[in-house]
């Protein structure tokens, strides 16, 4: 090796050093924020009374007696809560969190199970397919009573679809009545077919078609059993609580009973956006679909907000990292949560709640187990991975703990990159033509290209606004003054704040304007109203007579020269002249009467 490749090679030795040792120190210092994050919410929670839902995400994310004494001390006899006025969405956050202690859940689960009932809100529907498109004559039962229709031979249905059904779909399908939907359907055809279970909302819309199709040869017989409930507080079906049930139910590993829910979850999905439903659809079910939702729904590339939460950025920003989890496409998320921490380490002014799921949805760690029950920590071979993703790569799920909300697979999934799905990675200033996807490099623009997104200065934020494609119209109001980065965006102000201050100080600042302008009017408009409240006449000061060596009138006394005195036994008294009035004071008296009207 001559001198010049000595000095190459050693360049490039120092040059990489200096890279690996940037790179340590920029893990260290997130590891170490990360570590402040911790410290900042073991002290806002050491020793203080907390609310029921800052117990339930503290214990999350540290675990601990302390939180989890706390938790417990808002249970109803029921095993509910909180006590007195349980709720379901309330409950099922405490079933993760006694979950992730290793705290007997059998009383809690069984409460929310017992919660379950009918989803009106759906309209299902049974179709039969003939295979060959000839005319074919059905018969279905219900263990109770047999209906027997006819399919021609363009698929209409006719004939006698007795009290379970009714036509629908121009007549191309057959809707179950509202008191047949727990029942199970035996269906027998003359000619080979195949049968499926559709549902939508009753009001219309998207159509969903159960994944499990049933078919049989001619004269051979198929079973259906719809599957469609819902959890309800009170008396009616509880959307966000079913979420949540339903995510909790999914980390005991209780699909059967989370597949039941998932019909009426997907399909009230449009309805209830607020609640952000795609996040908990893609820890249950996966697919592109909901990836795309979550990921269109980021607003810089940096959090979430949903429109019409009543949580916050922060709260949403977690549902999203728990949905995530594991994957590239947070990194940006957590870089950015790492730089607005405040002093303390904690975010949102040190809230206790929006620390504490930030921890437990970005940066999970094992808690101690305060309970009996408590699972070993998912380890090679097996991978924490989503179900779904899972269960797509030929793998199960073990009963071994993993944090956050995935599962503990016996095979680590492998994704493909973009370029092997043949899309591109999109920059945040940038928008996908197509849709997104997951992939090892993150969020992949698959089937279209990256438009680059006009951007502006975000004032609309520093005005206590936010950014969002759409203002919930019954909280908030849309400020045509501010301006958003990106300008698909409209800036959302709480209706009644904002500008009322601003709007003060603007109507004071005329005033005042409106006042120097005009003085002059304003001083004689002052003058008329002092003088009708006047009740005396205004008269001079009264004189009196001068002694020796005095000035009479109203004004400061001074000295006189004395006269000699000729003969003191006969003085004469002086003869008293009337002193003169003040012209500038008589001046002033005649034009106060003039103004009053006086002559």
């Amino acid at each position: 090796m001559n001198k010049k490749e000595l000095v190459i090679v050693s360049i490039s030795f120092v040059f990489l050093l200096f890279l690996a040792n940037f790179a340590f120190a920029a893990e260290n210092e997130t590891t170490d924020k990360i570590g402040d994050a911790y410290k900042c919410l073991r002290n806002q929670t050491a020793g203080k009374n907390l609310s029921l839902e800052e117990a339930v995400f503290t214990t999350l994310a540290l675990g601990g007696q302390e939180a989890f004494g706390q938790v417990d001390s808002f249970r109803d006899v029921n095993s509910c809560w909180k006590n007195g006025a349980c709720t379901l969405k309330e409950t099922a956050q405490v079933l993760l969190a006694y979950k992730g202690i290793g705290q007997d859940t059998t009383s809690i689960k069984n409460w929310i199970l017992s919660k379950n009932t009918t989803a009106n809100e759906l309209k299902w529907l049974l179709e039969i397919d003939i295979t060959n498109k000839a005319q074919s004559i059905c018969t279905i039962k219900d263990g109770q009573r047999t209906s027997t229709i006819t399919i021609s031979e363009d698929s209409t249905i006719s004939g006698s679809t007795g009290a379970c059904f009714t036509l629908d779909q121009g007549n191309y399908m057959l809707r179950v009545t509202s008191s047949c939907l727990r029942n199970e359907f035996e269906i027998s055809c003359d000619q080979d077919f195949v049968t499926s279970v559709l549902y939508q909302r009753t009001t219309g819309g998207t159509l969903f078609v159960l994944p499990e199709a049933h078919s049989a040869a001619s004269l051979g017989s198929t079973k259906e059993k719809i599957n469609g409930e819902c959890l309800k507080t009170g008396t009616t079906c509880d959307y966000e609580g079913t979420l949540w049930a339903a995510l909790a139910l999914h980390k005991l590993g209780l699909e059967s009973e989370v597949s039941k829910l998932m019909p009426y979850l997907l399909a009230l999905a449009d309805d209830n956006t607020r609640f952000f439903p795609s996040t908990f659809l893609y820890i249950l079910v996966g697919g592109d679909d909901q990836y795309n939702l979550i990921i269109e729904q980021q607003k810089q590339g940096k959090f979430w907000e949903m429109v019409g939460t009543r949580s916050g950025r922060y709260y949403d920003t977690s549902l999203a990292m728990l949905g995530l989890a594991g994957k590239p496409e947070i990194d940006a998320t957590k870089d950015y949560l790492l730089s607005i921490q405040t002093k303390e380490g904690c975010w949102n002014n040190n809230n206790i709640r929006d620390t504490a799921f930030v921890l437990y949805s970005g940066w999970p760690r094992t808690v101690a187990s305060v309970g009996s029950i408590s699972s070993a920590p998912c380890e090679s071979p097996n991978s924490c991975e989503n179900l779904f993703e899972c269960t797509n790569a030929n793998g199960s799920s073990v009963a071994l703990e993993c944090p956050g909300t995935e599962v503990c697979c016996t095979v680590a999934v492998e994704k493909e990159t973009c370029s092997q799905k043949n899309g591109l990675i999109c920059s945040s200033s940038q928008d996908c033509t197509g849709n997104f996807e997951s992939s090892a490099d993150g969020s992949c623009c698959v089937g279209g290209i990256c438009e680059n997104v006009q951007q502006v200065d975000d004032t609309c934020t520093l005005a206590g606004g936010t950014c969002r494609s759409l203002c919930d119209e019954g909280n908030e109001e849309e400020n045509y003054i501010e301006t958003c980065s990106l300008t698909s965006e409209r800036c959302c102000m709480a209706k009644g704040g904002g500008y009322g201050w601003i709007i003060i100080l603007l109507i004071l600042g005329i005033l005042v304007a409106l006042g120097i302008i005009f003085r002059n009017k304003l001083r004689i408009w002052w003058y008329k109203i002092a003088e009708k409240f006047k009740k005396k006449p205004i008269t001079q000061p009264a004189t009196r007579a001068a002694g020796p060596g005095q000035q009479l009138g109203p004004y400061p006394r001074q000295m006189i020269p004395q006269r000699p005195m000729a003969q003191p036994a006969a003085i004469q008294p002086r003869q008293i002249r009337p002193v003169a009035k003040d012209k500038e004071m008589e001046e002033a008296l005649r034009k106060l009467r003039e103004m009053a009207g006086r002559k």
